[in-house]
This record gives C-alpha cells, structure tokens and sequence, in this order.
C-alpha cells in the first residue's frame, strides 16, 4: 500500500472506531462485541483475498481508545451467528439466503443477514456476561445497543422510538454494542 492509500484506511479506521465509540458512549455502555476473528486465514479456505481486511487494527483502535472511556472490549465466537435466526433461535445453513438477506425457514423472520449475525453476536456476550452474575434472579441490568433498539439479557428486543425498520442496510461495522 502506497502512504496515501495508507493514510487514507488509517483514517478511515479512526473514524469507524470513534462511530462505535461515541454510539458506545450515548447509549452508556460497559462493552463492546467483535467477532472472534483470529486466525481466520487459517480456518477458511482461499482467503488470500482478505488479507489487505483492516479487522484486527479497527479492533485495536476501538481496544485503546475504549480503555480511556472505562468500556470492555470482548470478542465472541462468530460460529453460527449468521445461520441462526436472532428471533427464534433456529439454526440452518439455509436460513441465510444470500449475502445480504436473511430468512428464518422455520418463523419466517426476514432481515438484512449482518444485522441478524449483530444481533447473535450482542446475545453470546450477554450470555457470557449473564453466566458470571452472582444474583439468581438475573436481574442485572445489561443491553446492546442496536441500531433499531437494544436486546436485554433475557433475549427480549425493544425497539427505538426513532426506529424506522428493523435491520436497515447500514454502513457500520458489524458490531454490537453491549452496556448497561
């Protein structure tokens, strides 16, 4: 890469990193979800062409710069976040029909297919977080921030008032924000 190419993705990935920082912020979160995508050269097949991906240094620049604000950085395994449906929790290779849609076979629930993997990878760290809770009752209260609303420790979605649908094609990173 050339130094104006280079400059230019460094800036990018600034930016990216402050997006999720300052939704992160707005929404007071305590952590923030990656996919774990360590050593994914080695676990897939032909992707040389993903070497020039900028994950890892988004991922650092989220990492230092959320130290200062106080947020957890934690990444989750990504397996099967983008074949399981975030509404009813059935999972099949077919349930994502394309790169860009998702579909449930079994309820028939239909959503941009980046947005339902988010909202799977926003569950597992709740999961995660919800099993190291002292209290029985699970009354610790903890979301994640999503674009059309938050999902709380029980698994239950509560939409934004300034929603408009649910799973809209946006530019983020596949992120989700997790807070209390």
């Amino acid at each position: 890469m050339d130094d104006r190419e280079h400059r230019w993705m460094q800036d990018e990935l600034h930016r990216a990193s402050n997006q999720i920082l300052d939704e992160a912020r707005d929404h007071e979160c305590t952590h923030i979800a990656f996919e774990n995508l360590t050593d994914i050269r080695e676990r897939m097949a032909g992707v040389k062409r993903f070497h020039a991906w900028a994950f890892r240094r988004l991922y650092e620049y989220v990492e230092y710069k959320a130290e200062m604000l106080d947020i957890k950085i934690e990444q989750v395994s990504p397996a099967y976040t983008s074949q399981r449906c975030s509404k009813c929790g059935f999972t099949h290779e077919r349930n994502r029909r394309s790169k860009h849609r998702f579909v449930c076979q079994k309820c028939e629930y239909e959503l941009n297919a980046d947005y339902n993997a988010s909202k799977n990878i926003a569950r597992k760290l709740l999961k995660r977080l919800r099993s190291g809770q002292k209290s029985s009752s699970g009354g610790a209260p903890c979301q994640c921030a999503l674009t059309s609303g938050t999902v709380n420790l029980n698994g239950e979605f509560i939409a934004s008032v300034d929603s408009t649908a649910e799973g809209e094609s946006t530019d983020k990173p596949t992120t989700s924000v997790v807070g209390h």
